[in-house]
């Protein structure tokens, strides 16, 4: 079901593409053909290869959300009723970029960064690597992108210099607030960066445990998830440059106006009266007409660059 819903977003995604450029991929590129070939340094050299491209510094990330797609990916976010799955990602041939869906289930923002960028680690480190049913060899790929998201979150240079070993509960909730990452995902930072061993980062989790129980935290609900915009920004574009009219975008892409609003992250209802506009995209130099409208001519609205941290 998540896989057609990704399929789905591949088809609105092209729909729009006809008539806007989007930001250019822009990720690491790596031709592993099998997960037993990547190391650790090779999962950490490529976070920070990613940071780079993306001019991100390495300090925390305010929107992930927004570099993400600054990069060029195409960013879903909807529920999907499968509390087992957080996300999913893809290369499309069709758009000739990736595409992730985060689920929208569970409303931790904390939680959502961390699923993004661990989908951002399944298309960097495992774009060549074939789909496997072999339970050990996907763990080992889970894990990979586990630790992609924690070097691309917490980079080891700026992170383990605010760190004091021992770490206490109340200071994995001091991190959690600087760097937007859960005190869980700390930990196993912490572990990864062998500033904890073994069992210091099993003590945590049972004092976390303890003091906190197992599924929250405190302070989970003061980070909202982030949101996708480009979507959501192209078809506003389309609209308010009359180069589509508001009720021809679900037919001319196929799919039923109440899909479309959830796979482009608009508000229910969208397509039967327009809301505000916010310009994102950069409309094609050359529109064709549809449904009688004229075409645009060389009207560009430039997309709005990624902020930095």
């Amino acid at each position: 079901m998540l896989e057609a819903r990704l399929e789905w977003a591949q088809d609105v995604a092209a729909a729009l593409m006809e008539y806007v450029d989007y930001p250019d991929v822009n990720l690491p590129s790596r031709d592993y053909t099998e997960p037993e070939q990547i190391t650790n340094e090779d999962i950490e050299k490529a976070a920070c290869e990613c940071r780079d491209l993306w001019r991100l510094g390495r300090s925390a990330i305010q929107d992930l959300a927004l570099a993400v797609e600054g990069a060029g990916v195409i960013l879903v976010r909807e529920e999907t009723g499968v509390a087992q799955i957080e996300g999913l990602s893809a290369w499309s041939e069709v758009l000739g970029r990736p595409l992730i869906l985060l689920s929208a289930d569970k409303d931790n923002g904390y939680r959502s960064r961390f699923d993004l960028a661990h989908e951002i680690g399944h298309l960097v480190l495992h774009r060549h690597i074939q789909r496997t049913t072999d339970s050990a060899r996907h763990k080992l790929m889970e894990q990979q992108a586990h630790r992609f998201a924690g070097a691309f979150l917490l980079p080891a240079e700026t992170f383990a210099s605010e760190v004091r070993v021992p770490p206490t509960l109340d200071d994995l909730l001091l991190l959690k607030r600087r760097w937007g990452v859960s005190a869980a995902a700390i930990i196993m930072r912490l572990k990864a960066l062998e500033m904890l061993d073994e069992d210091g980062a099993l003590m945590l989790f049972k004092r976390r445990s303890a003091r906190w129980g197992a599924k929250s935290e405190p302070g989970d609900e003061d980070r909202r998830p982030e949101q996708p915009r480009l979507l959501r920004r192209t078809i506003d574009l389309l609209v308010e440059e009359k180069v589509m009219p508001l009720e021809a975008i679900p037919r001319h892409i196929g799919l039923a106006a109440g899909d479309v609003e959830a796979l482009a992250g608009l508000p229910e209802g969208y397509f039967q009266g327009k809301t505000n506009v916010v310009e994102f995209a950069r409309l094609k130099a050359t529109q064709k007409p549809v449904d009688d409208q004229p075409a645009q001519g060389n009207k560009v609205v430039p997309f709005r660059p990624v902020s930095k941290s």
